[in-house]
């Protein structure tokens, strides 16, 4: 995989929200952002809308088979309500069609909640 080097620090031409509904049960719950046509993502951003003690998530790249091309964010923990995380990417993540950005949460306090997320898209 190659990289393109960036021209800004914060910016893309296309933003794309998603929502992962947490249940109250504790597990991994997960959300995948797959793209119809090529791009590169510039950057993601993660809001969970609730505390959870414990809490944590990762976001991995995977090509259309599923196959993990790169880990982006690993054990990034809730640290409270509406805390937003900004991943800005060291070079541009090319990504494919049918390419996906996994987003998995893993609930360990037990604590239902919506987790929002933003991706900057470049294209």
């Amino acid at each position: 995989m190659c990289a393109i080097p960036k021209q800004v620090k914060v910016g893309g031409s296309f933003y794309k929200g998603y929502k992962l509904t947490v249940s109250a049960p504790a597990g991994d719950y997960v959300l995948d952002m797959t793209l119809t046509t090529a791009c590169a993502i510039n950057g993601i951003t993660v809001i969970p809308d609730k505390y959870g003690a414990g809490d944590h998530f990762k976001i991995q790249h995977l090509d259309s088979n599923n196959v993990e091309k790169r880990v982006i964010v690993e054990t990034v923990y809730n640290v409270g309500a509406n805390a937003a995380w900004l991943f800005d990417l060291i070079a541009l993540e090319k990504m494919d069609a049918g390419d996906k950005f996994r987003l998995t949460y893993t609930n360990v306090a037990g604590i239902a909640m919506n987790v929002y997320t933003n991706v900057e898209r470049i294209r």
